[in-house]
Order: structure tokens, then C-alpha cells, then sequence
């Protein structure tokens, strides 16, 4: 497969170009988004998504799409990836070769007049936004997470008289974004609306969840929401399923997507926007400060009416994913998705399952099935471990599946990598390098960081934003420490250790791979 950086294609053979595209050769095409990483600019950021929709939206008639996604040329440099092949090669190579020239401003073809007239063409085509139908809309969610967190700000402060007046405009077009959403981009493959937040999602009534699901965080459309029992512990609110058990620290967030959604989405979406409108309360507490309120003009004084939303709390629905790892709030007609990373520890579960009493049975299901039994460790070798490891990394849904490489035999050559895998994509937030290793070990002996001495080089060397571990035996203080500093110093973004002991209490709730690998 042959891969070309479009900023750098100008330097590529056109003609060998050709002839593999012609020949139905796969071809990897990489988008640069030069200014993440490298700008605390937003508007920049924002830039940049826009150019590079703009180019792959131009390219796609030319082309078959196999696979598109992020990815991270080396640990700083973010790249758009589209893997395709041609079906108009000689289209395909003047776009490419005119991208290049203009963006690497590398001109030989084309000149400086050219460059104005490309970028006055992207600025053309960001006003376009809301009558077009995206082939690649991961980028246009990109684009609007940034502005509207960042980026309207910077605009308004930098580059407008008035601020007031700035956000006066763009909310009446955008309502939602006062809120911090964003509407979802058209696409080929999803029409149905969606509101987006770096926090969470808005399901309007009538939209696919599922489909929603499977297209923008790489679910299954097969996947299982169980409904949640909800518990107040420790000051928390704790939801617990058959499967999982959380505690759910998102719960202002809920309420600020709730009263969203009464006061602005309700009458454009809802069949009966009536069971939202009654829950508002417009009251006028005095002569106080107003955002949009101009104190500068002697003798005028403006009302601040405030506008809140009643919520009862015991409307709300929960379910819970598998793993716990997707949190949906229902209330009313309109669902609230929400990704957790707040999971109970088995301990606390323990502690917890002293306190229920509507959810006893439920997490007496969990705790019964995660202890039933030890595995039979001697019964595997260094290989047959990893292909369960393998299986555990498939079937966890904080993952993408189709991403997931074992990089050959247990004895092979791997360069201290024996599972690569990413992240689920999510709007805003780009996938997430992670590399695995696999110790086959004695369970009379543990795994410590002396026995993983090239964990800092294989974390740098192909730029990882998350490594993990998997091992039959327990696992050291010291490789616990390093990996957390790691964390620390920046190094990595997160990390996930298996001992035997969370293996086997997965491995008894998951009985289908535990079979696969062991006898009864």
C-alpha cells in the first residue's frame, strides 16, 4: 500500500502514482492538521479542520473509501487518514498535487495568487456548512468543537468591536451553541439529528441510537444497553446493572443538557414539546447584571429575566452498557449519552452491595459471577495468552476492533509490542494510540517494572498515548508507580493493568471466551 503526505506529494512520482492507483492499488492519502499540538490558538485549530474537509470532500467523488480516521505520524504531528482507491486517477492526481503546492506553498505549478484564491475558497466553504452532505463529518466535528469551546471567544475578543454583539448574532443562528452543543454535520451515512458537546451527546426523539452509536464511537449496532438501578452512596450517585456498576459524576452536565434541551431543542425536535415547555419557569429577579445588557447608556436600565427548567429527578432513566463505559439518560422524549471512566472497584462493590437493597440482587449477580472460580493458567503458553488477551481487547468497547493488530508469534521480533490498538473514535476527541504487552508467567512469581525495562522506549518510539499489561501472575508496586509516572510527566495518557485477578473475574463473567481457552 503506498502511503503520501498530501503537503509533501508535490515531491512524490506523479507517474508512479498513476500507475499504481490505476492498477486498483490501495492508497493511503494523509492530511495534515499542523496546528494541533503546536498552537494554543483555537482559530488556527479551527483552520485547519476546515482545510482539510475541504480537501477530502473535494477528492471524494474521485475515490472509494475503505477506511478513514486519525492518526498520529509520529507522538506531536496529527494527520487525516483516508485509506481509498482511485476511480478518476487523473482528477485525483491534479487535487492532490494543487493541495500540496498551495498548502507546502511549495510553488512551482501554481503561484501566490493561487494560495490567496484556495484559502478565500475554504472561507467560502465553511459558510457552507449547513447546506452540505459530508463524506469524512469526524472532521466537521472537529471543526465545531473547537470553535464553539474556544474559538468564538478568541474571534469575538481579537477580531470584533463588539462581543456582545458577536455572540448576539451567532446565537440566534446557532441557539444550541449557547449551551456548548453543536448540531451534527450531515453525512452520507447519518441524516438523523444529533447535538454534540466535548461532553456528552443530545438524541433527539426519532434518531437512530444505535446508528448514532456505531458511527461516531465505533459500537456495534448489536450492543446492549441494560437498564441501571439508581443508588445514592457516599454522596454520589452510583447506577448499577446486571453487568456494571459506576459512579455517575456527570450529573450537572445532565441537568445543563436537560434545561438545553427544554428551552431551545424541544420545539424543533419533540412531538409533543408541551411535556418540556411546562417545566419552564421565567422569572425577573431586579436590576441586576445582564451578559448581553449595555451598562454604558446613561438613563437606560435592562430587566435580567431568568429562565430556569424544573427537572424531576425521578423522571429520569438510566441504562448502562456491557462494561459500564456508556452511560444513557432518558427524560422525557429526549436521551443524554454520556462515557464513563468512573467504574467501582471491586472492594467498593463489596462495601456497596452492603447498602442495596432494591439493587441487591443485581450486584449480588456481579460479585457471584466474578469469583466463581480460579482459571487453569498451566493449561496455556505464551502464545495461546495473548490470543486471549487478543479476544479481551476485540470485544472491549472502549476500543476499536478494526483497528487491532497483534504483532506476530509470542517469540517473534516485536519491539516490546505484542497488541497495538486505538481508541473508539468520539466527536472532538481524536483515537488513542495504545501498545500492549503480554507476560505468560508463573503464578508463584509477580510482574515488577524490572521486567518490562523498554516500557519508556516502546512508549516514545511509536508515540502511544496509553500502554497496558497483561499478566497470570500479580502485579508489583513498582510497575504500578512507573506507569503512574508516566502519566505524571506526560508521557502517556492513561494506562490499564490485568493482573490474574482481574482476568479471572472477567473471564467468569464472560464464560463464551473463557470456554474458548479452557477446560470445565
Amino acid at each position: 500500500m503506498e502511503r503520501y503526505l498530501v503537503e509533501e506529494f508535490y515531491k512524490a512520482d506523479h507517474d508512479a502514482f498513476e500507475r499504481h492507483a490505476n492498477a486498483g492499488s490501495e492508497l493511503e492519502l494523509l492530511f495534515p492538521l499542523s496546528s494541533v499540538g503546536f498552537t494554543q490558538s483555537s482559530v488556527d485549530i479551527v483552520q485547519d479542520y476546515s482545510m482539510v474537509s475541504y480537501c477530502c470532500e473535494t477528492i471524494a467523488p474521485f475515490i472509494s473509501v475503505i477506511s478513514s480516521g486519525y492518526e498520529n505520524k509520529d507522538r506531536i504531528h496529527l494527520y487525516f487518514r483516508i485509506t481509498c482507491k482511485s476511480t478518476d486517477t487523473s482528477s485525483l492526481r491534479e487535487e492532490l498535487a494543487y493541495f500540496s503546492e498551495v498548502i507546502s506553498q511549495e510553488l512551482t505549478v501554481y503561484d501566490d495568487i493561487d494560495v490567496i484564491s484556495f484559502w478565500a475558497t475554504v472561507a467560502e466553504y465553511e459558510e457552507s456548512f449547513d447546506k452540505r452532505v459530508f463524506h469524512f463529518p469526524d472532521l466537521i466535528n472537529g471543526y465545531w468543537a473547537n470553535l464553539v469551546n474556544q474559538g468564538h471567544s478568541e474571534i469575538a475578543s481579537e477580531y470584533h468591536k463588539s462581543e456582545r454583539k458577536y455572540f448576539n448574532k451567532l446565537y440566534r443562528k446557532y441557539p444550541e451553541q449557547s449551551y456548548l452543543f453543536w448540531r451534527n454535520p450531515l453525512s452520507i451515512d447519518f441524516a438523523d439529528p444529533i447535538y454534540f458537546s466535548t461532553e456528552n451527546w443530545i438524541i433527539p426523539p426519532g434518531t437512530d441510537l444505535n446508528g448514532a452509536l456505531a458511527l461516531y464511537s465505533g459500537i456495534g449496532h448489536t450492543t446492549r444497553l441494560e437498564q441501571a438501578e439508581k443508588v445514592h452512596y457516599n454522596g454520589s450517585l452510583v447506577l448499577v446493572s446486571d453487568t456494571a456498576a459506576l459512579y455517575f459524576r456527570q450529573l450537572d452536565q445532565l441537568f445543563h443538557s436537560i434545561k438545553c434541551t427544554a428551552l431551545l431543542l424541544a420545539q424543533r425536535h419533540s412531538p409533543t414539546p408541551e411535556l418540556h415547555l411546562n417545566a419552564i419557569i421565567t422569572h425577573d429577579p431586579g436590576f441586576q447584571g445582564h451578559l448581553f445588557k449595555d451598562n454604558n447608556v446613561p438613563g437606560k436600565k435592562a430587566h435580567s429575566f431568568t429562565r430556569t427548567v424544573k427537572i424531576d429527578t425521578e423522571q429520569i432513566s438510566y441504562h448502562l452498557s456491557e462494561l459500564g463505559d456508556i452511560v444513557v439518560a432518558g427524560y422525557k422524549d429526549f436521551k443524554y449519552v454520556f462515557f464513563s471512566e468512573s467504574p467501582l472497584s471491586f472492594e467498593q462493590l463489596k462495601e456497596l452491595n452492603k447498602f442495596l437493597y432494591p439493587a441487591y440482587a443485581k450486584t449480588q449477580t456481579i460479585l457471584e459471577a466474578s469469583v466463581t472460580e480460579e482459571c487453569k493458567w498451566p493449561e496455556l503458553d505464551d502464545e495461546k495468552f495473548e490470543e486471549l488477551c487478543y479476544d479481551i481487547l476485540y470485544c472491549d468497547p472502549r476500543f476499536d476492533s478494526n483497528t487491532i493488530q497483534k504483532m506476530g508469534n509470542s517469540r517473534s521480533r516485536d519491539g516490546g509490542r505484542d497488541i497495538v490498538i486505538k481508541t473508539r473514535t468520539v466527536p472532538g476527541r481524536p483515537p488513542e494510540l495504545y501498545v500492549f504487552q503480554c507476560k505468560y508467567l508463573s503464578t508463584r512469581t509477580s510482574l515488577s517494572a524490572a521486567k518490562l525495562p523498554n516500557a519508556a522506549n516502546v512508549i516514545m518510539q511509536y508515540g502511544a498515548q496509553g500502554y497496558g499489561v497483561f499478566t497470570t501472575t500479580v502485579i508489583d508496586a513498582t510497575l504500578y508507580d512507573m506507569l503512574a509516572g508516566f502519566v505524571k510527566n506526560g508521557h502517556l495518557h492513561n494506562y490499564h493493568c490485568w493482573s490474574r485477578y482481574e482476568l479471572e473475574r472477567f473471564l467468569n463473567r464472560h464464560q463464551m471466551i473463557k470456554r474458548k481457552y479452557f477446560t470445565p
